[in-house]
């Protein structure tokens, strides 16, 4: 997955990237295997800094996801956390949608 990490006039450190790419590639991959590309944004606003994420896992499939808090890794851990929610309710509901069909038709004959 290509991961690019952009600051809005702010200067996004190398140990950031890291965690960047770290936890994105660690939370994307368990739901999907072949993610396309994410794309982070951190931007001060304020006294506050806002992390926006999108990611594109496919054809017709992305998700976005932001947060704001005081601290710049808190913000990132924050919209990661509800991103990878996102994955995991999306992935959930593809499962059960085929579980689900399946019982019903042997549960008819």
């Amino acid at each position: 997955m290509q991961i690019k990490v952009i600051g809005q006039q702010i200067d996004v450190g190398d140990s950031l990237r890291g965690h960047v790419s770290d936890r994105l590639e660690n939370g994307v991959s368990k739901h999907f295997d072949h993610a396309i590309d994410a794309q982070v944004s951190f931007a001060h606003e304020g006294a506050l800094f806002r992390t926006h994420i999108r990611v594109h896992v496919g054809k017709g499939m992305e998700w976005e996801s932001h947060a704001d808090d005081a601290d710049i890794h808190a913000s990132f851990n924050a919209a990661a956390e509800h991103l990878e929610k996102q994955l995991r309710r999306h992935k959930r509901k593809l499962r059960d949608h085929h579980k689900g069909g399946e019982g019903i038709a042997a549960g008819e004959e």
